[in-house]
């Protein structure tokens, strides 16, 4: 298959094309082994390539929509944000000021020794820590080696950051008393070892911390044990004074035990609060996936599931034949990777990207995924549980999927250049592991409009380095609750580099005004170092992203096309999207784009 690599401003197409998209009918039969590994940051990865001669990067170009406007805040060489879904990243606070979190190392020596949670902070006129290159000028907040940061505020003024510490094998909260400035001092949450954990503030007086962790698993190279017979159980935990006494402690939430579930996994979760009001997501695979919702500050919950698996508590190699017509079927879920918000009203709004499965082989242990999967999905308490008959729909004989998740399909990665398959590259290798759709990773918003608004990662299958497709961040939103989104558009093109960049993790701050907040990781090259590709270990950048609501949907496309030859002399300077000067002659040069006296060059050959 030809390869063509287009910078794509934004993507026009029909919005009422989401509305008759069937599952079915909208993938490749494409698929691999799952075989993820999930990562707590206490792996032994000293196997690990480490890039000799890491490089310098460019300033982040200028977005060519003067409605944007991008800056570097922080650097990472650990470059794992989560295994599945985003935790909370940006807070913007009531004065304007923002403060945003990540995972973060500056080492290359593949155990990352110093990793902790990188910090910066905007005091309304400019982020306190500049960062135009690597590595990031402030350690770490905490005292000890943890990831995985929670970033939240208080009522009181005070802000916390709670993650966990896979060297005391506990949850760890840094605290300081005032929001911006002041000392951050440790503290532990728990007694045991837990992990992956997310937080929310809430209560009257904003000071509740709701927190959610997972104990270790078993199998594999876990070496947990069932904790209530759960492989893999998520706690709850509740402190009503800032975190200072926790007054609920490691408690299974009634409904999330081995009543209807195995076990749980690593990042699969969210959570959010509002005054007296909490709600935990979960997205599970071969599972049912829904919300937890508690309307006295954590007291009492109740359960509500909006995507129905057709098999309770079904173990993998158990086989699935819904229509008992001796044919393993296959499976329509989430691809464990979503995202929750509430309304005014106290209501749950979750996304999440879905992923195509099957159990195809009974002895292996594992199960199959299909990487060119596409579409993201949206659900919210006004649509009521999921009440979708386990059978398998007609016209195809071996697939199953939801109604509820089909008819709620609202957004997915661009077709760009008109073939069957949206991704560009048609083999396996074409595609970065992350384990998820090709439009996944969302973040959500609301306005005081109560309009929605949505970012996810998604495929952008015009841009190749030859070998992989690049991701990039796109933003939708709905004016009708809902019914009816608005065609995607790319937020991170960055004409410089070509829109050769991987844009990833993004973290939407769940208050739009007249602008919509994004904190996410880039780098130019698909995939990760800590798991999935194992690409060489380099610096990769957190990016703060602003855009004005006001006519982002009124935008334009623009596209540089492949130059296949150009004639260079001895005079002519070289330069890469790295800004790196090339000595070689045009010709000699590996497949990229290439900058010669101030002119971009696609070669192809």
């Amino acid at each position: 298959m030809k390869k063509t690599t287009t910078f794509i401003a934004s993507i026009l197409f029909a919005a009422g094309l989401y509305a008759q998209i069937v599952p079915g009918q909208n993938h490749s039969d494409v698929e691999a082994k799952y075989d993820k590994v999930i990562m707590s940051g206490n792996e032994d990865l000293s196997h690990l390539m480490v890039n000799p001669n890491p490089h310098t990067y460019p300033a982040v170009p200028a977005n060519p929509k003067s409605t944007m406007t991008s800056e570097i805040i922080g650097w990472t060489t650990y470059d794992l944000q989560t295994n599945s879904s985003n935790q909370n990243r940006i807070v913007v606070h009531d004065d304007g000021t923002i403060s945003a979190g990540w995972t973060m190392s500056a080492e290359f020596n593949n155990t990352w020794n110093d990793r902790g949670t990188g910090y910066n902070y905007f005091d309304g006129s400019s982020w306190i820590f500049s960062a135009p290159q690597p590595p990031f000028p402030n350690p770490r907040l905490e005292n000890s080696r943890v990831g995985w940061p929670s970033v939240i505020a208080l009522g009181d003024g005070g802000e916390r950051v709670i993650t966990h510490s896979t060297q005391n094998n506990v949850l760890n909260q840094c605290s300081r008393s005032a929001i911006g400035t002041g000392t951050w001092t440790d503290a532990n949450i728990g007694e045991f070892y837990l992990i992956w954990n997310r937080s929310a503030t809430g209560g009257l007086d904003g000071n509740t911390i709701h927190t959610i962790a997972l104990t270790e698993p078993s199998g594999g190279t876990w070496t947990g044990s069932l904790y209530n017979g759960l492989n893999g159980a998520v706690l709850y935990f509740r402190s009503q004074d800032g975190g200072n006494n926790w007054d609920i402690d490691t408690m299974i939430i009634p409904g999330m035990d081995t009543s209807s579930f195995l076990g749980f996994s690593a990042d699969d979760y969210c959570i959010a609060a509002q005054g007296e009001t909490v709600v935990i997501a979960y997205f599970n695979d071969w599972g049912d996936s829904f919300i937890m919702k508690s309307i006295d500050n954590g007291d009492t919950w109740n359960k509500t599931v909006f995507l129905d698996f057709p098999v309770d508590k079904y173990a993998v190699d158990q086989g699935l034949d819904l229509d008992s017509d001796g044919i393993l079927d296959q499976v329509f879920s989430t691809d464990n990777a979503g995202a929750l918000i509430l309304d005014d009203n106290g209501d749950a709004h979750v996304f999440y990207g879905i992923m195509r499965y099957a159990d195809d082989d009974l002895s292996d242990g594992g199960s199959t995924w299909f990487p060119l999967t596409n579409g993201l999905a949206y659900w919210n308490e006004s649509y009521g549980p999921d009440m979708t008959p386990p059978v398998v729909h007609a016209g195809d004989t071996s697939l199953w999927y939801s109604d509820m998740m089909n008819d709620h399909w609202i957004a997915q990665a661009p077709d760009l250049n008109g073939d069957p398959n949206v991704g560009g590259i048609d083999e396996i290798g074409g595609y970065a592991l992350y384990y998820r759709s090709q439009a996944s990773m969302p973040s959500a918003g609301l306005d005081a409009a109560g309009n929605i608004w949505l970012s996810f990662s998604g495929y952008t299958e015009t841009v190749d380095n030859g070998t992989q497709v690049f991701r990039h961040i796109y933003v939708t939103k709905s004016e009708d609750g809902g019914n009816t989104w608005k065609t995607p558009v790319d937020v991170t093109p960055h004409e410089d580099w070509n829109g050769m960049q991987e844009c990833v993790y993004g973290s939407m701050s769940p208050v739009i005004d007249d602008k919509i907040r994004i904190v996410y990781q880039l780098d130019f090259e698909p995939g990760i170092a800590v798991a999935g590709d194992l690409d060489l270990v380099d610096y990769n950048a957190i990016v703060y992203l602003e855009i004005d609501t006001v006519g982002l949907f009124d935008i334009t496309s623009v596209a540089i096309n492949e130059v296949d030859e150009i004639k260079t002399t001895d005079k002519n300077k070289i330069f890469d999207i790295l800004g790196r000067e090339w000595k070689s002659s045009f010709a000699d040069l590996p497949k990229g784009v290439y900058i010669i006296d101030g002119k971009k060059f696609l070669k192809t050959k």
